[in-house]
């Protein structure tokens, strides 16, 4: 496998468009690499820049140490699994797996073992006669990743490889495709803009927006510590509430105040966002659905009205406004709540996060 490092990577399209800028990036051997963000972002054109699809209009790409700007994709030795299956309809399994080893000319003997094992790690070798009109499309979807498996690249680039996949065939190829990461100790950077793929999958994750690299972290890091509003709010399902909020200092205690509520903050946030100067100030609170519970201290209550209830079985999410903000709340499936009613629940204060009005920053940043 291969260490994989950028620097300073930038692509400007003819048309003047900046799709990546100032892009810098080591990737370890073995690292299960993730590149998220909303459509747009340029992960995609990040994945093609090191695939050698996409010219770099500025900057290094380096693998293994050797530099890579001009070397033509087949001398890369990396292996690209894309978002459609690119299957053969006239070859079979076994023969869709084994074409690019054939077309090196490697010895039969070793096709034949390559091919069985990748077979095996994929749970597809009794598939191996069939042709792929015969295949569902998460028997296509492991073909597709067993003929590059089998070429024992540097490096395996994923584009979105489970889009076309129904939710329930997604969760089991997300399982796979982990277990494929351990079996072979491979380097895979893996797009998606689905942040569930993103949090379950990697083992380092790049937040992009607008072609700029927000955050770059292990999937608790991003969860617990995002550097900034953004980040906050694109990792985490359902996404992370946010109301702006008055800091100000009641009964000698720093609190927050909004809509009628008053939130009192616990020592550490408190002092800390003494130090930063932000008493007296308007900053956001953010707290995710799952931070909010159904007991607490009476003076710390938010009042909820709730607009709609969906029941997920193991728990429910409320939906609400305060103060004209949206609300999503988290709760146990006991909970009485039914649209309409107002209800009162309470937010963990050890979870919350506080972000500047105008940096979006996050101000609690340890």
């Amino acid at each position: 496998m291969a260490s994989l490092s950028l620097v300073n990577v930038c692509k400007t399209f003819k048309n003047g468009q900046i799709a990546v800028k100032d892009f810098n990036l080591d990737i370890k051997d073995e690292e299960f690499l993730i590149l998220v963000g909303p459509s747009g972002c340029g992960k995609s054109t990040t994945l093609r820049m090191i695939a050698g699809l996409e010219e770099i209009s500025s900057g290094e790409l380096w693998i293994d140490g050797a530099l890579m700007n001009l070397t033509v994709p087949q001398k890369r030795d990396l292996a690209m699994v894309f978002q459609s299956y690119a299957l053969y309809p006239h070859l079979t399994v076994y023969e869709n797996i084994a074409f690019s080893l054939r077309v090196r000319n490697i010895p039969q003997i070793e096709i034949e073992e390559r091919v069985k094992k990748a077979a095996d790690i994929l749970c597809i070798r009794h598939l191996l006669d069939r042709k792929p009109f015969a295949l569902s499309g998460g028997q296509k979807q492991r073909v597709a990743i067993g003929s590059v498996i089998v070429r024992k690249p540097k490096a395996y680039l994923m584009d979105e490889p489970l889009s076309n996949l129904d939710a329930k065939l997604r969760t089991q190829m997300r399982v796979e495709l982990s277990k494929i990461h351990k079996e072979l100790g491979a380097t895979i950077i893996y797009v998606t803009h689905d942040q569930v793929e993103a949090m379950t999958l990697g083992t380092k994750i790049v937040v992009m927006n607008a072609g700029v690299i927000q955050q770059a972290a292990p999937p608790e890091v991003l969860y617990n510590n995002p550097v900034n509003k953004f980040v906050a709010g694109f990792i985490g399902s359902p996404s992370m509430n946010f109301i702006p909020v008055w800091v100000e200092r009641r009964e000698e205690r720093i609190c927050i105040v909004f809509s009628n509520n008053r939130l009192f903050l616990n020592e550490d946030n408190a002092h800390c966002l003494i130090e930063s100067g932000y008493l007296g100030r308007r900053v956001y609170l953010g707290i995710r659905p799952e931070d909010f519970h159904e007991t607490g201290p009476k003076e710390q209550a938010i009042k909820l009205k709730v607009e709609i209830k969906e029941v997920l079985g193991s728990d429910i999410l409320l939906h609400g406004k305060i103060g004209g903000n949206p609300i999503c709340g988290r709760l146990k499936p006991d909970f009485p709540s039914e649209a309409g009613t107002e209800v009162s629940i309470f937010a963990d204060m050890n979870r919350i996060l506080l972000f500047d009005l105008d940096t979006e920053e996050n101000i609690l940043d340890h």
